[in-house]
């Protein structure tokens, strides 16, 4: 791990990310030492530092040391950027940025599809952190232990006024009757770079992707359900007691991103 450029397991306790979570982070897959989707990560990173009016660190520099930490040929790098130290109490001060980097192994993936919870634990909606991947994640941490407790490796999770927002750590697609379908994200939630890519991908295919707002129902009428993040595709086969068909995944996204991320 490096902390500001230096092999370090350590954080000053007085960090404001550690103290408010006041910070940020990107999770980023390395293929072959290179990061196919790097440029958009780096653009939402820059514009979050910007909405929070932390220094954003150089993008060079966060490049070097990702790839000096990357040691296989399929490696997840997780980058955090803190206000760092300094300020008093919630007022935040002009200390230096504090960078963060470490490595995790490239996730198994089930090709069969996983099963997934949809929680009772809401997503607020309003708050001014909507859009950002912020390190205040309670509300993620409180619904990953209702879908561990019900035996699910994922979660589905709706804003306050019950409509679907997303995964837990992935934005959520669905194959209905009309299409293609992802949540709005105007009020809460993340728009994951690799979101970005399949609404790219879906549109160059002539694929009718809607964005909509859409209550739980929509998954109970589903053919399909997939989740999407900068790791890849994960196909959900089953959401509280909804069962899912893998292959009405549309093959043209499948493609594009097994090619992008040099998968089978």
């Amino acid at each position: 791990m490096l902390v500001n450029g230096r092999n370090s397991d350590t954080l000053p306790v007085l960090d404001r990310g550690l103290l408010y979570g006041d910070g940020l982070f990107e999770t980023i897959s390395f293929i072959d030492g290179e990061a196919p989707l790097w440029d958009r990560h780096m653009a939402r990173l820059s514009g979050a530092c910007r909405r929070l009016g932390i220094a954003m660190p150089d993008a060079a520099i966060l490049q070097g040391e990702a790839v000096s930490l990357v040691s296989a040929a399929r490696e997840v790098v997780k980058i955090l950027v803190t206000r760092g130290q300094g300020g008093h109490g919630y007022f935040p001060g002009e200390g230096e940025t504090t960078r963060i980097l470490y490595t995790r192994p490239w996730p198994v993936r089930e090709r069969g599809g996983i099963r997934a919870h949809l929680c009772r634990t809401r997503l607020a909606t309003g708050s001014p952190l909507a859009g950002l991947k912020s390190l205040n994640r309670l509300e993620q941490v409180l619904a990953a232990r209702e879908a561990q407790l019900a035996g699910c490796e994922e979660a589905i999770l709706c804003d306050a006024g019950g409509f679907l927002v997303e995964g837990l750590m992935s934005n959520l697609f669905w194959v209905g009757d009309g299409g293609l379908f992802t949540p709005s994200l105007e009020q809460c939630g993340v728009a994951g770079v690799m979101r970005d890519f399949v609404l790219e991908v879906a549109a160059r295919a002539g694929i009718d992707v809607r964005v909509v707002r859409r209550g739980p129902e929509a998954l109970e009428e589903a053919r399909a359900v997939f989740l999407t993040n900068a790791l890849g595709l994960t196909r959900v086969s089953e959401c509280n007691g909804n069962n899912y068909d893998a292959d009405a995944v549309p093959i043209e996204i499948t493609a594009a991103m097994n090619t992008l991320l040099k998968q089978e």
